[in-house]
This record gives structure tokens, sequence and C-alpha cells, in this order.
């Protein structure tokens, strides 16, 4: 009987070393998964960070375009109306010599 309750305690010890091992290697896998986790964590995430640099990028690309084809508009349309400036005024111009060539023969004609 002595015997069999030796068993029963080996058998018992044997048992609580493989519930130790076994609670010792899942606490390992445990922590292995969650670095794995923490780093696959980390990379979607930087992943989403340069996603959304690249977005921010582009979208300041064609701010940048949209910018710059106003300003040639802008510039097109100001150069319009210096042009349209110009041309009334030399018919100002030659209006105004007109009447004072005109008034100056009109008073010599008087005379």
């Amino acid at each position: 009987m002595i015997e069999v309750l030796k068993i029963i305690k080996e058998k018992q010890q044997e048992a609580k070393k493989i519930i130790n091992d076994a609670s010792i290697e899942a606490e390992k896998i445990k922590k292995s998964l969650l670095q794995e986790s923490l780093a696959a964590n980390e990379e979607a995430y930087l992943a989403e960070i340069a996603q959304a640099e690249k977005r921010a990028d582009e979208l300041q690309k064609s701010s940048s375009q949209g910018i710059d084809q106003e300003i040639k508009q802008i510039l097109s349309t100001g150069e319009q109306h210096a042009k349209e400036i110009e041309i009334k005024a030399k018919h100002n111009h030659e209006n105004a010599v007109n009447d004072v060539l005109d008034m100056l023969f009109n008073r010599s004609v008087k005379k």
C-alpha cells in the first residue's frame, strides 16, 4: 500500500511539474503573441501614418496646382484689363490731342 501511495505521490508531482511547465510555456507563448501583436499594431500604425502623409502631400500638391492655375488666370485677366485700359487711354489721348488741335485751328481761323 505504501508503494501505491508513493506512486500516486510521484504521479502527482509529475502532474504538478507538467502543469507548471505548461503554465511557463503558455506564459512564453502569451508574451510572444503580445510582442507580435504590438509589432503588428506599430507596423499598421506606421503604414497609416505614411499613407496619411502621402495623401496630405497629394492634397497639398493638388491645392498648389489649383492656386497656380488661379494665379495664371488672375494675371491673364489683369493683363487683358491693362491692354484694354491702354487702348482706351490712347484713344482718349488722341481725342484730347484732336480737341486741342481743333480748338487751336478754330481760334486761328476765327481771328
